[in-house]
């Protein structure tokens, strides 16, 4: 499946072609994208990102990923792991952070997508 690049992340097949799918790559640059979005336009005074997960079995791999990513990128990652994207949503308040990141995922014929959604805070999370 080609990568869908959208206003609520991304979404690719994982495991796929390398040019088509979503990849450690892409991921890497999508997050890098983000965090840099946030460093230039958040107003909060924090360094966290809030990173939260399903179960999907992709989902560790692309965790860490992401977390990499951050922490790369000079943010406090704040992990919690498995929780929904209303959990994860109330985390970013919780713990004042700058933003944060879910990693969902949907079934659909043809393989699983994963799906990374950003905020800038709870009200701008979907």
């Amino acid at each position: 499946m080609t990568l869908i690049k959208s206003i609520s992340g991304i979404r690719g097949t994982i495991g796929g072609n390398p040019e088509d799918g979503l990849n450690p790559l892409a991921i890497v640059k999508f997050v890098a994208a983000y965090a840099t979005f946030i460093k230039k336009n958040t107003k909060v005074t924090t360094n966290k990102i809030v990173v939260g997960r399903d179960a999907r079995i992709s989902g560790p791999m692309v965790k860490q990923v992401v977390l990499g990513a951050l922490t790369g990128m000079g943010f406090d990652v704040v992990d919690i792991d498995l929780a929904t994207t209303p959990t994860t949503e109330l985390a970013v308040a919780w713990e004042e952070a700058c933003g944060g990141i879910i990693l969902t995922a949907i079934e659909r014929t043809g393989g699983i997508l994963e799906c990374c959604r950003r905020c800038r805070g709870a009200e701008d999370c979907c």
